[in-house]
Formats: C-alpha cells, structure tokens, sequence
C-alpha cells in the first residue's frame, strides 16, 4: 500500500533500538512470489514483511481483493508463508503485518515457522489453509490489532515495537496487546469489512433505494436525524454481527440448531441465500426461548436478502466471523458490545449525534454513588448501548445478594426479573435500545428477558407522571395484556446525556424543551442566543427535565461536557443546581475520557432536595482529577469524595497524591457560601479569582479597556462592529473576494492605491513582533498578503477594478459564498450578510465592496493559540483578519516604545495567561485557547503610566530578550519553545517533542513574571500563579490527546474471554488451553 511505503520511507537510514532501518521494499520477491511491502534493516534481510492485499487462487486464476479482514486465516496465511518460504532458504524474518486502509495486525514469526505450515497448502497457494492450527498460533503470536491513520507517530511506535523485540530490549509478552482489545478489534474489522457491501445495496449510487427510502422516512419524522447510505450501512452490519454474536451465545444454553460455517459447509453459495438462512436461525431462537425478540428482529436495522452485494469475500467473511466466535465466550469479555459501538459512526457524526460511548469505570462511579438501596428504581432517559443500565444491573444485584458481583457467578431467575423491572430506559434511536437490550439479555441469558422497560421516543416528550405502554405485554389468566409504566419518582437518574449543540438539536426537540421548560429556561436566564454566541448544550436542559422525574431525596449522577464551568451561561446553570439540589460533587477530569477532542467531561453528583436549609447547609466538593500520570480507582475517589465532605472549614485546596502518580485536587464549600456565585465555576477548583482580587487591589493595575478597544481585526467595518459603532456580522463577508495573492493581483491588474498589507490569520503571529520582513515572508510565499480595499464611488473607479467588483456581484457573479446546506450554489459576494449592512451604512461606505479603511493599531493579538496567548508588538502595519484582536488605543491615549514594550512584556506574562485560561474558551481539534474581545476588555494589565521610568525600562528589556529568544528558538507556537522540552512532553503526551529545549516559560518569561510579581508586591504568589497557569494548560490541552479510558479504574477490570466450550458430544478442533496456560506461554 503506496500510503504506509511513503511513512515507512520517513524512517529509512534512522536507528530504532541500534537496528537501522537500510530501506522499505515495493514487491519484494520471495522465490517467484511477492510481499507487497519489506522493511529491510542494515544487514539488508527483511526484519518485517507486510501484506496490503489478499491473493486468490481458484480454477479461474488469481484474483487481488484489497477489502479483507486483516486477521482472517488467508491473510494471515499468505504473509506467513511468505516467511517460511524465506525460512527454508536461510532468510529469517522476525516480524510480519497485514494492514488495510483502516487496521492492521503485528505478528511474531516462531523460529520453528518451517514446522508450523501445510507446505502442500503453500505450493498450492491455498493461502487459507497454510497455518496448520490457525488460533493456536494467532494467540501466541499476534502482538498488535490496532487502527492506524497513516500517521508518522503510530508506525515510528510501532518500529520501536519491532526493533525492541528483535533485539531483546523487551519482550513480546511486554509489548502484547491485551486479548479483549484484540478481540474488539476483530469485531470492529467485521464490521468495516461488511459495511460497504450493505451500502452498495441498499444506496446504489449513493442514493437510497425506493424501499429503503420509505422505512426511514418514519424513522426520521421521529427523530429528527436521517442517516447517512454508509452510516446506516455500519449500523446495519453492526447489528447483524451483534445477531451471531448472541445467537452463538444463545448456543450453549438453550436446544437450538448449532450455527456453523454454511458457506463453507455447502449450506448456501450465495449472499442472499446466507442472510435469508441466518434469519431463520435468528427466528428459531426467538421461537425456542419465547424471548429476545427485541435483539433479533430490529425495524430499519435488519437486513434482508437484498441487502448485500453478492461477493465470495462476503461469504468467506460470514464463515470467519462463525469460525472466531466458536474461539471464545464472548459474553465473559465484559462489554464488547459497547467498544466496538464506539467506533461504528464517524466521530463528527456521533458529535452531531451526542452519541459518545461511557467508559464503564465512569459509569460504575456514578451508579455506585446513585444507588443505595437494593429497591431503587432507575432511570437512564438516554441509554446509548446501555453502559449504565448495565452497571445499575450489577450494582442492584450485589445489593440484592449482599455480596460484590465479581463473586456472583450466577443471578438467580426471580433476583434477575426484579432488577429489570427497576431499570428503565430512553433513547431515541432504536439503534442504542437494540445495544442496551442485548447487554441487559447477556447479564443471564438463561432467565427470560422480556420485561425491559425500554423505550424508544424523543425524551422530552416524557412528562413527569405521564403512562406509556410498556414494549412487552404480560400474560394473565385472561390472556395477554398491555402494561402502563409510571414515569415518576425515580431513586436514581443516570447517564451520559447528548453532547450535542443548540443548533444542532433537531427543530421539533427544541420546540419541545422550550415548552416543557419554559418556565425555568426563562427564570433562570438559559434562552440559547445563538447570534450572541450563547448555546448551552442540551445536557443543561437534559438535567433541568430530569429533576422532575426524582422523588425528593432522588440522587442524580452523570458525565457531562464541563464547558459549563468556563462559560457565563454556566452560572446560571449553576443558580438552578443550588436551587434544586445538594450539589454532593463537581468532578472535573483532565483526561479525555471520549475519543473526539475537545469533549472534555466532568461528572456531577446531585440530590433533589425541596427544604433550602437543607440544601444551604449541605457541603459541596468541587474537585479535579489529574490522571495524566496515572489512573483513579473509582472506591478511592469516592472514599475521598466523602472523606473531605468534614473539611468544610479547610479554605485552602486539598490534594492528594496517588502511588499510580495521579492526584486529585478539591475545594469543599459549604453550599450556602456559593448562593449567589457570580464567577465562572472553574474558580471554585481553581482559585484563580483570589489572585485576581489581589491584582485588582494593586495600585498599579488597570483594566485593558480603560486604555484600549479590543476589536475582532482593524479593517473598518470590523472595528465599527466590534465596538457596537454600527451592528453587523464580524467579518468581511467573502474572505474570496476581498483577500487576495500577489499572483492573483498581477492578473486582475488592480492598482496599487486599492491594495493594503493584510495579516490573513494568527498563525503568521509565530513571534512577539510583527516585522515587514515578517509579510515579505508572506507575499513570498504564495499566501493571501493583499487586501482589497476600495474607498471610493464606483465611478471614480478605474476600469480594471470596476470589471472585478462585477465578479462579486449579480446572477453571473464568479465570485461567491461558500455554499450552505440546501444551496446548489453560493450566493454573491454582494449578497453576504456584512455586505448588506455596508449598503445599509452610505455614512461609512460607498457600496457593498468598501470595508471602510484601516485603524492604526499597535498591538496585534493572535485571537486562538494552542500553547501561550501572544500580544505582538505591530513594527509594521497590516489589515488584520477578524480571528487577529487588534488593541486600538482609546482617544487620547498614546504610548512611548518603551512603555508599549514594557507593556507587552506584561501582557505575555503567566499573569495575563492565567487570566486568558480563565477567561477563554477552548476550541478547535487541537485545543486552541481562544480569547473574544469582550474577555480581552476585562483582562488586568500593568498600568505602565504608574510605574518608576526605570521599572518601565526594565520591563522593556525583557521584552526584547523576549523576542530575540523567540526568534532564536524559531517561533513561540511550538510546544517545546513555550514549556522547554521536558514539561511538553507531559503536557501534551507527545514523544516526538525535539529535545534539549529549555523553553521561555522555563527562562525570559519566568524573568518577566519575577520582575512583574516585584514591581506589584506579589513576589509570593509568583510561583502560585505558575503552577496554576501549567494547571490550566495540561487541563486543556488534555482535550486533544487521545482518549483515555484507562483514566479511572472499575472494580471490574475487562476479563480475557474464555475459550467456547461445545455442548456435550461435539467434536472439538483449534486451541482447547485454558485462560491460566494462555497467560503462562512464553
């Protein structure tokens, strides 16, 4: 595959544990045949074979297949034969890899590989059989089933792995990729493999067929979302591997006909004929166990003989999946159901969705805090595959039977039906309640499972006290009958609700939240304003509705986007918590616990409460949870949760030290203390409001807005609507239009008088001055550098520029908006909101192509930066983008150069990073800390009109060094300059931070924030407010790692699935060790 060759190729001539990679090989010959790819290390022998595609040989010839599941005995067997071959003539190859475009699978190679092959297989090329045990050798010797991007760190990783093992630095065995992963990793590979073949049916041409067209019709009146050909295609194949999955479970307790290979065994020869007999199995098993209908029959989701394309693969791929499954006891391996899920839709789509799967040690917190009694009723109004609810199940179990659920080897039958009737679920996709359905049927797949109270419907369509007619019937004397559940007085409310955005939430649930929470959006102040950039997201109005369905003393406990505690609308969130409830805990978490970045999470822990002296005299514990060097059990945070609840009298944050090397730091608040809170709630964790207090109370500081207006860029029209002078969109409306290259200038042949130096985005902003050498950089290298700017009647105008107005304008305009849903083009330049508004404005603007001017500004702010916020000192001047804040002195006020540069040595001080982290918001795929005009005005700065001359020059000094040192190092955008090598390696988790690095943060701003903390009087809080800055960081920048799982520990750790033992009389075939001499191989 040229992709992964072109990565590999990076590597040549590097050393990898003192094993030089000499060259990656395109087809490299093995006796006549071909690997696709060879690592060669320096001796010139292949360390590493890898197979990109799947070779057939039938009577017809050979054909070349690139879709295949990369652990499939074919696969595996082609690149294991390749290394037996080289084996018998003296070449050993330590290591070989299958890889397609999304997973790939690391195999040791035995020494006695020669030994372990059907030779007769191999000359025959009957790849599929060349491995005599397949699954014998499959778990000695796969080390690696992972996902991969193409990316340079993951293939250098996995290099290091490769060499490593070679050369005895560590052993396989340390490098293994735990089995239950693997084994998520086969499913996932199932279901990418199948997916496509479901999508050319049923979407020919990437439009859904007629049928299929009409089923989802319904299905998106109710919830407001149409899938996607492909992502209905994965749910579809998804469901059917969850189908075998069970079925094969199903197997072993209950008398039905044992589902076997059936392409393989001469059943069927095609694809429609396999799903048409898989079906009657799935019908069988409903009929013989008069029960899990709701698993085996799945409305939109069940696919039918028409819903794959014929393909040998796919039939060959059914038989695998069979074959794997016979391996092991899948319903031992904890919830693979729900990590394969995870995986399943795109992550921008489940974004969109809210759908994020819950890490079970999170969930098994909540639950274990929630529920109390052994009689609690639960509820989980969103229930994605069912995380929870299963959790819940445990936990009312170990409740129930007085005894932890590790020793529960079986729930009894009554004890089983009791705890489903106390479980009750929502979601409004049948997709998840099918997932929540089967996990719940898999906790006893012996007892019936009919009595699931799980619905399917929008949740704010449920009203407090509402019936509904429960999804099963009950049987009487009299016959069958319908059954009416209460939703009301709830113990326990739970879940993970959706993540999704105001704008994003369909029409008719926002029109249903305001009317069911119209009263409380409107006292509590939480009308989204979208236009204002207000948009809770809809797990502030998930919580609100939930508080009707709690009796009082209800417990409520959930996993939800903690960008609440940054934001204004946050406060008035937090008014309706203290309201309502005893806020018991806010849990703040630094790592990522959902694979898309930027969801960072925080779990709350409430208790309805009606009685305010109650509530007041309640102690809150505000805390957060550092697992970037180590993970939490969930026991031990709540343990400490509790135990800190008689600290309330404690005003200086709490922290304690874990062996694993993470820590949790809390603050504890007597809830009667935080009535009336008006800051942002990350302060109570964090405490940055006390060392703003201390600056405000400095005689020598000043609110930046006193001196300056903050603009969104210094274009006219941008600084008119930023100061509010006029009201319209922030940005020129047609960025096409108005920047422009220097190539692009020359064939326009606009003149010069029309042209204005443009500063295009803050990535140019890489140090603390802005130099014309600086936009010479930028002319020359291609980039946008021009701006457009024309203040004059089109009259006066020359012709040349009058013809290029005219591309922006009219039903020919070639100049045109990015196009918006629905459009089958962009509108006109001249159409664009902004535009409109300078027609509207003739006292500015001459016409809709004017921007007005520009203002003379001094300092230039990059508005979004990943590692430090940098105030530029502007040496030349530019037009400025809306994403750069232009500070425009206020009339009358004017700086001489030292001031100014004493000035910006302050403002890109750990005293103003902490305020912007405070005061900011994150955004952006890599955890961009972005800073708006209305936080930029409220900043503290030093006022330098105050200050001693010689203060004044100090500071300018160090400004200087500053940005030489900044020049020196390359930039001020790169992680290690800012934090010095060693700090950013812990602060973003990368391995490829270039060493040796010192870094300002570490040097000149640690000089300047000395000098600083000197000239305020506040020398000992100087390293408070450092610790606290690196804090905030590693906070954030945690949103873009990967997500981390691991973070925090259940008292169930993820059972290595058994192998399947066959009912009394089969035959057996494979691997019959036990779990206990799988762990103890060499």
């Amino acid at each position: 595959m040229s992709r992964i060759k072109k990565v590999l190729e990076k590597f040549v001539s590097q050393k990898f544990n003192d094993v030089t990679i000499a060259d990656v090989v395109n087809q490299y010959d093995v006796d006549g045949r071909y690997a696709d790819l060879a690592v060669l290390k320096d001796d010139g022998k292949p360390i590493l074979l890898i197979e990109t595609k799947k070779v057939r040989h039938d009577a017809r010839g050979f054909r070349i297949e690139r879709r295949f599941i990369v652990t499939s005995e074919e696969v595996v067997g082609q690149a294991v034969a390749y290394a037996a071959i080289l084996k018998r003539k003296g070449i050993y190859v330590p290591f070989v890899m299958t890889a397609n475009d999304r997973q790939l699978a690391l195999f040791a190679v035995p020494e006695n590989v020669d030994e372990l092959v059907d030779w007769e297989a191999i000359r025959e090329r009957r790849y599929g059989k060349v491995v005599k045990n397949f699954y014998e050798f499959r778990n000695q010797n796969l080390i690696l089933h992972k996902p991969h991007n193409f990316s340079e760190e993951f293939f250098r990783e996995l290099l290091d792995i490769v060499t490593g093992i070679y050369k005895k630095r560590f052993g396989v065995e340390e490098k293994r990729q735990e089995l239950h992963w693997i084994v998520i990793e086969d499913l996932r590979g199932f279901v990418d493999f199948l997916a496509p073949f479901i999508e050319q049916a049923i979407a020919p041409n990437g439009v859904f067929r007629a049928d299929v067209r009409e089923k989802l019709e319904d299905y998106s009146s109710r919830t407001g979302y149409t899938p996607t050909p492909n992502g209905l295609a994965r749910e579809m194949a998804y469901v059917l591997m969850n189908k075998i999955v069970f079925y094969k479970v199903l197997e072993r307790f209950y008398n039905i006909p044992q589902l076997k290979p059936l392409y393989e065994n001469g059943v069927v020869s095609t694809c429609s004929s396999y799903i048409r007999k898989l079906n009657e199995y799935f019908e069988t098993a409903i009929k013989v166990t008069k029960d899990f209908e709701s698993i085996f029959r799945t409305g939109i989701y069940d696919v039918t003989e028409n819903d794959v394309v014929e393909s040998e693969e796919v039939l060959r791929a059914f038989d695998w999946l069979i074959r794997f499954l016979e391996q092991y006891r899948i319903e031992e391996l904890g919830d693979v159901i729900g990590y394969v899920y995870e995986e399943l839709i795109p992550a921008e789509e489940r974004h969109v969705l809210g759908q994020f799967y819950t890490p079970k040690p999170i969930a098994e917190l909540i639950v274990k805090w929630c529920i109390r009694s052994p009689d609690d009723k639960v509820l989980d109004p969103g229930c994605g595959s069912g995380t929870f609810l299963v959790e819940a199940y445990k936990r009312l179990a170990e409740l129930k039977l007085k005894k932890p659920f590790s020793e529960i080897k079986h729930v009894p039958e009554d004890v089983h039906r009791q705890i489903l009737r106390q479980l009750y679920a929502i979601d409004i996709n049948e997709f998840p309640a099918h997932l929540t359905a089967m996990n719940l049927a898999m906790k006893n797949v012996r007892a019936p499972s009919v009595e699931m109270n799980i619905f399917v419907r929008d949740y704010f369509t449920v009203r407090p006290g509402f019936k509904l007619l429960a999804p099963y019937k009950v049987r009487t004397p009299e016959g069958e009958k319908e059954v009416e559940v209460v939703f009301k007085d709830f113990d326990a409310v739970v879940g993970n609700p959706p993540y999704t955005r105001w704008t994003e939430i369909p029409e008719a649930t926002r029109n249903q939240i305001r009317e069911v929470l119209s009263t409380c959006i409107s006292k509590y102040d939480l009308e989204p304003q979208v236009a204002r950039g207000v948009e809770p997201g809809i797990y502030v109005y998930w919580i609100m509705h939930s508080t009707n369905f709690l009796k009082d003393g209800g417990r409520l406990g959930m996993i939800i986007s903690d960008s609440w505690l940054q934001t204004d609308y946050g406060r008035n969130f937090f008014k309706f918590l203290l309201d309502n409830y005893k806020v018991h805990a806010v849990i703040d978490i630094s790592a990522r616990v959902f694979p898309v970045p930027l969801i960072g999470t925080c779990v709350i822990l409430l208790e309805r409460c009606s009685r305010k002296e109650e509530r007041s005299s309640n102690v809150a514990v505000f805390s957060y949870l550092d697992v970037s060097r180590g993970s939490i059990d969930v026991d031990e945070i709540l343990k400490f949760i509790e135990s800190v609840k008689n600290l309330a009298t404690v005003k200086q944050p709490i922290t304690k030290d874990f062996v694993s090397g993470a820590k949790i730091i809390a603050r504890v608040y007597v809830q009667k203390e935080l009535e009336g809170y008006e800051g942002k709630l990350i302060d109570l964790i964090f405490k940055a409001e006390d060392i703003l207090g201390m600056l405000t109370r400095c005689s020598s500081v000043n609110r930046l807005s006193n001196y300056f207006e903050p603009s969104y860029g210094n274009i006219l029209y941008l600084y008119l609507t930023s100061t509010g002078q006029i009201r319209g969109v922030r940005n020129v409306g047609g960025e096409e239009f108005f920047y422009l290259t220097e190539t692009r200038v020359k064939q326009l042949g606009i003149p010069q008088e029309f042209l204005y130096p443009l500063l295009p985005s803050s990535r140019y902003l890489k140090f603390f001055t802005f130099t014309e050498d600086d936009w010479q950089e930028l002319r020359k290298s291609g980039s946008e550098c021009y701006l457009f700017l024309c203040h004059k009647p089109r009259n006066d105008l020359p012709e040349s520029v009058r013809r290029y107005i005219q591309l922006g304008e009219g039903p020919n305009a070639q100049i045109r908006l990015r196009r918006r849903p629905g459009e089958t083009q962009g509108r006109p330049v001249s159409e664009s909101q902004a535009a409109q508004t300078r027609r509207e404005h003739r006292n500015f603007f001459c016409d809709w192509y004017d921007l007005g001017g520009v203002v003379e500004t001094p300092i230039y702010v990059a508005r979004g930066a990943r590692y430090w916020m940098r105030f530029v000192l502007a040496k030349f001047r530019c037009a400025l983008d809306d994403r750069i804040l232009a500070l425009i002195p206020r009339q009358g006020v004017q700086f001489d150069e030292l001031e100014l540069k004493a000035l910006l040595a302050y403002l890109n001080s750990s005293f103003v990073q902490l305020q912007a982290e405070v005061k900011g918001r994150v955004a952006g795929g890599v955890a961009l800390l972005e800073l708006d005009v209305k936080p930029l005005s409220e900043i503290l700065i030093l006022d330098v009109k105050k200050l001693p001359r010689e203060d004044v020059e100090k500071l300018a000094q160090l400004f200087d060094k500053l940005e030489a040192e900044a020049r020196r190092l390359g930039g001020a955008d790169a992680a290690e300059n800012v934090f010095g090598s060693e700090l950013a390696r812990e602060l973003t988790d990368r391995s490829d931070v270039r060493a040796g690095v010192a870094g300002l943060f570490n040097t000149v701003i640690k000089e300047i924030d000395c000098e600083v903390a000197r000239v305020l009087g506040l020398e000992h809080l100087v390293e408070t407010i450092r610790a606290l800055v690196l804090d905030l960081v590693k906070r954030r920048l945690s949103r873009a790692r990967e997500a981390k799982r691991e973070a925090i520990e259940g008292s169930e750790r993820l059972r290595e699935p058994q192998r399947s033992r066959r009912r009394e009389g089969e035959s057996s075939r494979g691997i019959t060790r036990t779990l206990d001499e799988y762990f103890k191989r060499s």
